[in-house]
């Protein structure tokens, strides 16, 4: 067994709990004598599973400080280890007294000093392969000008309801360690390399880095794009090794390993590999044989069973993404007392193609013009006192003040609602303060509260035009932008929520009834989404004034809208 063997062997049994005393003192001398056990150590501990052990015994502690520790990196080292040891110090562990027949019960109590002193060469480690070009949160709430930093190692640049296997998604900008392997099962990813390519990668997907200017991909679909200057990214699969020569091309390996490669401009040169993906122990493959010089326009397909055949396919242009999809990619927040996220500040998004980052003020609002509800239940929330006019208090950019809970249909609405009287129809509507245009990608926004109780998609829920014509439709949203399982969504402020003894069919009951505040134990979420008025069936550059909005009623949750934006028109 080689040291990377053993690493991996006993960080393994050190997270399950099974790694007695030689092998904790082995750990603690691979950590201690290469690097590059550190790095990788370090990613473990990026995605929840050496803080998961050492922290904290309950799910909003541990939850809490991973988001501090990780999202929002100290300036200073000393810092940082700091807060780790004041961290276990202040949450000591449950665990019984180490029986000497029993390896599973020792780890943390038994070796508390080798276990530390490895920790702090991982979070030593975090500052070495910081990700660079990040923007934290300062303590007043507001983000310094982001600075752009050369990319000196494989960098997941961009993701899209990306869900790996085992683990949480990696935040933007982190690192990716060579030789880490990484199982994709859904949604999308792009990653960029220190030469300039980058590779968008689609679920589900098996690779990992295996150079600064190569990827290898075990399983799964690849678009590739090499810009001059970084002729020579290769691909390798467990069939081939696909050399670029100046190109955008594909790369989809299936689950018998056969590699099919689309090359869409340029050329890509094909070579037979003597070991694949999984034989590699170091990432490098021999290339034996050059078997032939793809151009674009061209496709084939690689299958190999002891000598590499080849077969035509018809050329796709759509086998190649050249980008992720529109969507919300991010948003930046104050921070409250507890350290949790309250005010919106700006957003992030990605609309035809472009990424813009847009200050909250340059948002339109939009305001509460109608809301029908059938039962009781907490239809507000916020501050535990609310100003005499609710409504009002709903305007802000905080979220965790505003609307929730509305009432909903199974099926969305195919005709116009009904604004008045006590047969209105159930839920919510809303008009913006000047009229949102149908642009590239989303042109309305929505922040939704939700807590790991909740579905991890998000509540879904039907918005429908207010006046409805000829090919306008309702559209139902299923799944967020920014889910529970996005390093994005961030962790919120605490807050109450105001139950109702009456139903609110109206806004002046919903502004008058009787309310009692309850505060919220459990942590809750800012998920986000955008709407693309094309899915309603709007023209492009058609204006809207309004929407309603409607829970999916699909199960005993219910949408909590708190923040409804229209967003500004592209200059």
């Amino acid at each position: 067994m080689n040291d990377q063997e053993r690493f991996a062997d006993r960080w393994t049994d050190y997270l399950e709990g099974e790694l007695d005393e030689r092998g904790l003192e082995e750990l603690h001398e691979l950590l201690a004598s290469d690097e590059r056990f550190v790095q990788r150590a370090a990613d473990l501990l990026q995605t929840h599973r050496l803080l998961g052990l050492v922290v904290a015994d309950s799910l909003p502690q541990r939850d809490a400080f991973v988001r501090e520790t990780l999202a929002q990196l100290p300036d200073s080292q000393d810092e940082f280890v700091a807060q780790v040891m004041s961290q276990v110090g202040a949450h000591p562990s449950n665990v019984e007294p180490a029986d000497k027949t029993s390896p599973r019960s020792r780890p943390v109590a038994s070796h508390f000093a080798v276990v530390v002193a490895a920790l702090i060469l991982v979070v030593g480690s975090l500052f070495v392969f910081r990700p660079q070009g990040q923007t934290p949160v300062t303590g007043n709430g507001m983000y310094p000008p982001v600075t752009t930093v050369g990319v000196r190692h494989a960098r997941l640049a961009s993701s899209s309801h990306a869900k790996f296997f085992g683990e949480l998604s990696p935040p933007v900008n982190a690192v990716l360690p060579t030789y880490r392997e990484y199982v994709l099962m859904s949604g999308l990813i792009e990653i960029v390399f220190p030469t300039g390519a980058s590779a968008i990668l689609e679920g589900p997907a098996v690779f990992h880095i295996s150079s600064d200017e190569s990827l290898d991909l075990s399983v799964g679909r690849c678009s590739v794009h090499v810009p001059q200057g970084a002729e020579g990214f290769h691909v390798n699969t467990p069939v081939t090794r696909v050399v670029d020569r100046g190109t955008r091309f594909s790369v989809n390996v299936g689950e018998m390993s056969e590699t099919e490669v689309q090359v869409i401009e340029g050329a890509a040169d094909i070579y037979e590999v003597e070991g694949g993906v999984e034989s590699s122990d170091s990432g490098s493959h021999d290339a034996s044989e050059l078997l032939e010089r793809l151009a674009g326009g061209e496709a084939k397909k690689y299958v190999s069973a002891g000598l590499v055949a080849t077969e035509r396919v018809p050329f796709q242009t759509t086998s190649y993404r050249s980008q992720l999809p529109d969507r919300v990619v991010s948003y930046e927040t104050t921070l409250a007392v507890d350290g949790g996220a309250e005010h919106l500040t700006s957003v992030t998004v990605q609309r035809g193609g472009k990424v813009n980052r847009l200050p909250v003020d340059s948002l339109i609002p939009a305001r509460l013009t109608w809301f029908q509800a059938t039962e009781p239940r907490p239809f507000l929330c916020g501050d535990a006192t609310y100003p005499a006019s609710r409504l009002e208090a709903l305007l802000d950019e905080s979220l965790v003040t505003g609307v929730i809970n509305p009432d909903g249909s199974v099926d969305p609405l195919t005709t116009d609602p009904v604004l008045e009287g006590d047969s209105g129809t159930p839920g919510m509507a809303i008009r913006f303060d000047q009229p949102v245009v149908n642009g590239p990608g989303a042109d309305v926004l929505v922040f939704d509260l939700q807590t790991f109780g909740n579905p991890l998609d998000g509540d879904a829920f039907h918005v429908s035009p207010l006046k409805f014509r000829e090919g306008l439709k309702s559209y139902t949203i299923r799944k967020y932008d920014l889910t529970m399982e996005s390093p994005e969504a961030k962790v919120l402020t605490d807050f109450h929520v105001h139950f109702f003894a009456e139903p609110a069919k109206s806004l002046a009951e919903l502004d008058s009834l009787k309310m009692t505040p309850q505060q919220q134990s459990n942590k809750f979420r800012g998920l986000a989404v955008g709407i693309d008025l094309s899915d309603l069936g709007y023209a492009s550059g058609e204006t809207i004034e309004g929407l309603f909005i409607q829970d999916a009623l699909d199960d005993n949750h219910f949408v909590d809208p708190v923040f409804i934006a229209g967003l500004p028109e592209e200059e």
